[in-house]
């Protein structure tokens, strides 16, 4: 079995993730750890799924869950993170600091892969700290010395209704810059999983 670590894999993407990597490895098991742990409302493929394993922690206490992860996992991504924090220390907390939480466990429990996933836009009013907190975190990702890859999505959407209202937006703002191109959720999740494999 291989031993993947999700760190904010309760999310939008997280879930998204998951289950597209359950669905192309039968020999994966999802390690999710997050401060809500098994989402309320779930994705039905992953409801009963044997090979996800949901843990409630605060990521930033490591010593207090390190003993409940595998003691040996291929891969592990960093996917805690917010667009709508109220202050720039928030957006580091929750967009950079985790990243040095990634780096950690790769150290403590000799993970070989990472990946972190950054951004190119924010939303109205907050872009910018949203992205100098991304960029830090691109920046502890890249000097740590670990194998992290980066992806730096823009819009990511799919089945998520609040998501979709802006679609058409940020797809005419790509014609003119394709680093802004939407990305549909279940194509990030494969160049996740293709840095990561």
């Amino acid at each position: 079995m291989k031993n993947v670590i999700l760190l904010g894999g309760s999310g939008y993407i997280g879930t998204h993730l998951s289950e597209e990597w359950l669905r192309k490895d039968p020999k994966v098991q999802i390690i999710s750890v997050s401060r809500n742990g098994k989402p309320g409302k779930l994705l039905p493929s992953l409801v009963n799924h044997n090979r996800i394993k949901w843990m409630s922690v605060d990521i930033f206490d490591i010593d207090s869950y390190i003993s409940k992860l595998p003691q040996q996992a291929d891969a592990i991504v960093d996917m805690v993170g917010t667009a709508t924090a109220n202050s720039k220390e928030d957006f580091e907390k929750l967009n950079a600091e985790p990243v040095k939480i990634m780096v950690e466990l790769m150290s403590r429990l000799n993970i070989p892969k990472g990946c972190y996933i950054s951004g190119r836009m924010g939303m109205p009013f907050k872009n910018k700290p949203f992205l100098e907190s991304k960029h830090r975190g691109e920046k502890i990702a890249l000097t740590s010395g670990k194998n992290i890859g980066i992806v730096k999505p823009s819009l990511v959407y799919g089945d998520r209704p609040d998501a979709v209202v802006m679609v058409p937006f940020v797809q005419a703002v790509g014609l003119f810059n394709k680093d802004l191109k939407p990305i549909k959720v279940n194509q990030l999740a494969q160049q996740i999983i293709q840095i990561c494999i």
